[in-house]
């Protein structure tokens, strides 16, 4: 499907019409010249592996649609103020280092697209997304490179890509803090699988002391079994409690941290997630919290969506 033909209709595009743009539009020599210009780019400081831009069909179909446009604002601006925009990758090809570290937080590649008259640059993705980067972060403009233009030009506020974090206090039924924390981690693991965030194999503990310099006095990881979330539960909370027990790690006045790992070859997973409990004087006493934590990535879209789903989920159980 063409860029045109997933736009509303014309008349839902002033700031586009004003900068030149009509259905159909397409100019294939401007915009192949300019990719080639971008394309011939390589990162002067990337070292023995250097960073080149690579071409996918959504910038290509969006820049032979757009390429060329001076998009204006279009008024003060209903959200923020109104900015216009040029599209043209040149203007943005040097950022590999900025726009590197953007795509890998999506787990997506991302090309240059333009510039905006505040100077944020912008890029496009392999979902034909627009963002912008800019000294304030990282930006979603919209869902489609006009849609992005359109939002710019108006006024309209974007979505900002940052991480988000919470936490949940954890009733206790008695087990000791290893099982507890076990347990809550095999929760964990099912909520994260059934919303598609990420499936886990192996759980990481690690023991910390809580007085002098934090030193680590246990860091061991612990494969799941072919087996039911609870029947894994007691069975690693017998496994960790023997590793504990041979290597000394007291937990008395040390932090329990029981960590829901990614798979191997997880190149960027979208969330991590912590069980903690704090033993500073009766085990019994301390509480037991759940932390979730996701990158930017995955505050935006699909990724978003899923952690959010989780983080309801969690949330709910908490309360429960």
């Amino acid at each position: 499907m063409d860029l045109v033909d997933a736009m509303e209709p014309v008349e839902e595009h002033p700031a586009l019409r004003a900068g030149g743009w009509s259905p159909g539009r397409d100019v294939p020599d401007q915009a192949m010249t300019a990719l080639l210009e971008v394309l011939s780019m390589v990162s002067p400081a990337s070292g023995p592996h250097p960073a080149r831009w690579e071409l996918f069909p959504a910038a290509e179909r969006a820049l032979r649609e757009l390429h060329g446009l001076r998009i204006p604002p279009a008024g003060a601006g209903r959200d923020c103020a109104a900015t216009g925009a040029t599209v043209d990758p040149a203007l943005a090809r040097h950022a590999h280092q900025v726009f590197g570290e953007l795509a890998e937080a999506l787990g997506v590649r991302l090309l240059p697209f333009g510039r905006t008259d505040g100077d944020s640059l912008l890029a496009v993705d392999e979902a034909g997304r627009l963002f912008a980067v800019d000294h304030g972060g990282w930006w979603l403009l919209g869902d489609s490179p006009g849609a992005g233009l359109e939002a710019l030009a108006h006024g309209q506020a974007p979505h900002r890509l940052e991480s988000r974090r919470w936490r949940w206090r954890i009733p206790r039924d008695g087990d000791g803090p290893v099982a507890e924390a076990l347990r809550a981690a095999m929760t964990a693991v099912y909520v994260l699988h059934r919303h598609g965030v990420r499936s886990a194999r192996t759980l990481g503990v690690r023991v910390t002391a809580l007085r002098g310099f934090g030193a680590v006095t246990f860091d061991e990881r612990f494969d799941l079994h072919p087996a039911s979330l609870e029947e894994n539960a007691g069975l690693l909370a017998r496994e960790v409690s023997g590793s504990l027990g041979k290597a000394g790690a007291a937990l008395r006045g040390a932090e329990l941290a029981v960590s829901v790992l990614p798979p191997p070859g997880t190149a960027m997973p979208l969330a991590s997630v912590d069980c903690r409990i704090r033993v500073d004087g009766s085990a019994d006493a301390a509480p037991l919290a759940l932390d979730l934590a996701a990158g930017p990535g995955a505050s935006v879209g699909t990724a978003g969506a899923a952690v959010s789903a989780a983080a309801r989920a969690f949330g709910a159980w908490a309360d429960a």
